[in-house]
């Protein structure tokens, strides 16, 4: 099969001549459509965050078609279009059976710390670690589920966003996000904190009501507003304080963003003091469903936050650009394989 291998540090390379996995029983081959390029992937790329070692194959943003089931698989048959959620487990201890299964011991996440991922052609999986694809939906939107699925198990944790003000610092992807799923669950304003002028433009079609460029305006501009709920999403150490800051008393920050620099950021007296929720999410293994309904339903735009759709071909090019911090104007790159059909 194809697959794009992390080999060496911050590298990857095509590789046309991998051997095709085989599946037990109880598993699936999903041949993938699309595969996104997450800042985790870069992170690791970099070594700046040690979840794995090359050479691996990245990518946890994956939709795909079933290629074929094992003898003890129900439900799906070859050609059914799916999402995946990449946390594999074991199904059975604690976690798993308390909705919690990223904290399961046998398990990890496909293409992150456990398995081959989606930058690979094809991928084995268990059928609980898929879901259905609404007619509608395109793979690249598809294998945008996974940052949906997470960034709304943050927002799932917020008591209350109905007539909240927002601040989201951070107009990446994740931000972008933040910005949809905070006014489809009831904000009175979006505030987004960014440094590009492409990306904070994209925000304001998305639901930002105001927007500043850190790299022409200053926080200042804000005033003294302070805001219910405070959301981190740029994996920035200043961001992190500047929550705090702007952060009402007994209003809620987020803290989304990894940042990877061992640097302290947080005052428990400021937390204290002004008697903050602070909430964090790494998974939401119960809320797919959920992520799906809004995707149909209109209220989060997916496919309009892909700035780069890349075919294999191409993706070892765009990935070196990525890392290297080369590429122009990008906010998500999406790797196609050969064969997506007319639903990108």
């Amino acid at each position: 099969m194809k697959a794009l291998v992390w080999s060496r540090d911050e590298s990857i390379e095509k590789v046309d001549n991998l051997p095709e996995p085989s599946i037990r029983s109880s598993e699936l081959l999903v041949r993938v459509k699309a595969a996104g390029v997450c800042i985790t992937d870069i992170h690791m790329i970099r070594g700046e965050l040690n979840f794995a070692e090359p050479p691996w194959i990245l990518g946890h943003e994956i939709s795909g078609v079933v290629e074929r089931t094992g003898s003890d698989v129900q439900g799906w048959k070859p050609g059914d279009r799916v999402v995946v959620d990449p946390v594999v487990a074991c199904g059975h201890c604690k976690s798993c059976l308390t909705g919690k299964k990223y904290w399961c011991e046998e398990g990890g996440e496909l293409g992150t710390t456990r398995g081959s991922g989606g930058y690979g052609e094809l991928i084995v999986v268990k059928a609980d670690n898929l879901y259905r694809m609404p007619a509608a939906m395109s793979f690249a939107e598809g294998a945008m589920m996974e940052p949906l699925n997470c960034t709304l198990g943050a927002i799932e944790r917020v008591l209350s966003l109905v007539g909240a003000n927002v601040i989201v610092f951070g107009s990446g992807p994740a931000g972008l996000l933040f910005v949809q799923l905070a006014k489809a669950y009831g904000a009175a304003t979006v505030t987004l904190i960014g440094k590009e002028d492409y990306r904070l433009a994209l925000g304001s079609r998305l639901g930002a009501d105001v927007t500043v460029c850190l790299n022409s305006e200053s926080l200042e501009t804000l005033g003294d507003n302070q805001y219910d709920v405070a959301i981190e999403a740029s994996g920035n150490p200043q961001a992190v304080e500047d929550c705090f800051h702007f952060v009402s008393r007994s209003g809620t920050v987020v803290l989304y963003g990894l940042h990877g620099s061992g640097e302290k950021t947080i005052d428990s007296d400021r937390i204290v003091g002004k008697d903050l929720t602070v909430v964090t999410c790494i998974s939401a293994p119960l809320l797919w469903d959920k992520g799906l309904r809004l995707v149909s339903a209109g209220k989060i735009d997916l496919g309009s936050m892909i700035s780069h759709h890349v075919s294999f071909d191409q993706a070892e090019n765009v990935l070196g650009q990525i890392v290297g911090g080369t590429l122009q104007h990008y906010t998500k790159a999406m790797i196609h394989y050969a064969g997506e059909g007319e639903k990108r």
